[in-house]
This record gives structure tokens, sequence and C-alpha cells, in this order.
């Protein structure tokens, strides 16, 4: 899809859709993603916290002081056959009652799957508390990730990834299966609070393309071709499989982490893919009316 500057303005400039903060399972604050951010020389961002979207009304002032433009955004994590799928959702209309209520549940879904978890963690021998690993919780969503850092501070572990290779990962000792929605009602929840969904990083979730057909049909708009799990013809199959099913292909750094190998604008993403977003998100209103 071809977006025209007289339509959409001018359209330099590089975008990241993909960033995670302290409200769920990165490492910085709102206020210092933002600096990195426009320090990396971005035009626009999206914060994607983990089922929450408590970041963007605490990145409205400091993204205006930076000159960043930023769009609402999130990471619903669905559920489908056992499995993880992310869906992001873009433009969700963060006052949304029924948004709001079904991530109030996913909040206390998440707490009893943790102390689900520790409680296995126990039963191996391994004294860690519910209480610790909340502290290292900075926002509402609790999840593995809090847990991980709770064994490396306690030294039951060397690092974070052996967490997940060792107890917390699928078919590890203290795995837990997740509970939630399943992509069709994750797509259709973020579209009736005003989103768009996308199908975030494929190839890390291990998507073939016959579900991202089914996804098509349930109605996701976009899918991440911009990853960095995604490179060379990795990227080059989800780019054909976008412009086949006429997807928007967005993307980002999955950015958590100073220590991690993916930093805010790694993958240059061009900001006409928001242009398209917003494109989408006219269509999509017009149709509602």
């Amino acid at each position: 899809m071809q977006i025209s500057e007289k339509s959409f303005g001018d359209l330099r400039g590089f975008a990241d859709l993909h960033l995670h903060t302290k409200f769920s399972d990165g490492e910085l604050s709102v206020e210092d993603l933002i600096r990195l951010a426009k320090k990396k020389g971005l035009r626009c961002i999206s914060i994607t916290d983990h089922d929450n979207l408590d970041s963007f009304q605490a990145a409205i002032e400091p993204a205006r002081e930076a000159n960043l433009e930023i769009i609402p955004g999130i990471e619903i994590s669905s559920v489908w056959q056992g499995r993880d799928i992310h869906i992001l959702g873009y433009f969700c209309d963060p006052t949304n009652l029924a948004l709001n209520l079904e991530l109030e549940n996913f909040m206390r879904q998440r707490i009893t799957r943790a102390k689900a978890i520790i409680k296995k963690l126990n039963a191996l021998g391994i004294d860690i508390r519910y209480e610790k690993v909340a502290s290292y919780c900075k926002g509402k969503v609790i999840g593995r990730p809090h847990i991980a850092m709770t064994l490396v501070d306690e030294e039951y572990i060397s690092s974070f990834a052996e967490a997940f290779t060792k107890y917390l990962g699928e078919g590890c000792a203290a795995f837990v299966e997740k509970k939630g929605l399943n992509p069709q009602q994750t797509i259709r929840l973020i579209e009736n609070s005003g989103g768009i969904a996308v199908l975030a990083h494929p190839y890390k979730s291990g998507i073939d393309e016959a579900f991202i057909e089914d996804l098509v049909d349930w109605g996701i708009q976009g899918i991440e071709t911009y990853s960095p799990a995604q490179k060379g013809n990795v990227g080059r199959r989800f780019r054909e499989i976008a412009q086949r099913f006429n997807l928007v292909g967005t993307g980002g750094s999955d950015f958590h982490s100073m220590h991690g190998l993916s930093l805010p604008n790694c993958m240059k993403m061009p900001y006409s893919v928001v242009a398209e977003l917003k494109e989408r998100r006219e269509k999509s209103r017009a149709e509602w009316f």
C-alpha cells in the first residue's frame, strides 16, 4: 500500500512501535524511555507494555516536551492451544470500560499464575516468596520475568535466560500454563476499543502461514515484519505474507532493557508505517458509521 504525503503530510523519519517500560517487564521508566527514543532519532513511538495501557497517560507530557509523537499501544497475551499468541493493539481508547475490565481480569490471572509457579519452585526446594517477586514489579502486571529476576538475585541460577530454560519455560518443572482470551476474542476486544490489532513477532512465536490466514479471517490488520528476530530471509518471508494478505507490516525493537541486544530504532522502520496504521484506523471508523 502506498501512502502519499498529500494524505498524511511529511512521512520522513523513523518509528518504533514495540517498546516496554517498568509498567510491565521493561527496565526503564516512561520518562527514561522517551529520552532514549529521542536520542536514538525516533519521530514516533508506541509503548506496548503487556496487558496494560498505564504508560500512555504517563507518557503524554514527557513526549510533548520531547517533540515525540506517541500513540497508545498494548501487547495482549492471548492463548491458543496452550501457546502464547501476542497481539498488539494500537490506538485503543485507554478509557474504554470493557477493555479495562478485561485488563483487570488479566492482572488477577497473572497474580494467580505467579503464585502457582512459586509454589512449584518451593516444592523443588527453591525458597522464594511472592512478596519478593512482587517487589520487582513496578506496575500492576506481574509475570515470569519478575520470578526470573528473583531467582537470579537469590542466586539459584546464574542468568535470566537460565530461569526459563531450567524452570519457567514450557515443559519445565515450574511451568504453569497461562489462561486468557483466545486470539479471536483479543482482536475483537481491541477493535471494540477503537484499536487496530497487529500480530507480534510471528517468527518468535512459531506462527505459520495457515494460522496467519485464520487471524486475517478474525480481523487482524497488521503483522510485525520489522523485528530483531526476523532478519534476512525470515523478514523477507513475512513481508511477502503481509503483502499477500493485505496487512500493514509494522514492528519495532521489542525493547526491554539496556542490557539487551535490541535498542529503540534498531530496525529503522519508516514513519510511513504509522501513516498506514492511521489510514486503517480511519477506514475502520468509517465502517462503524
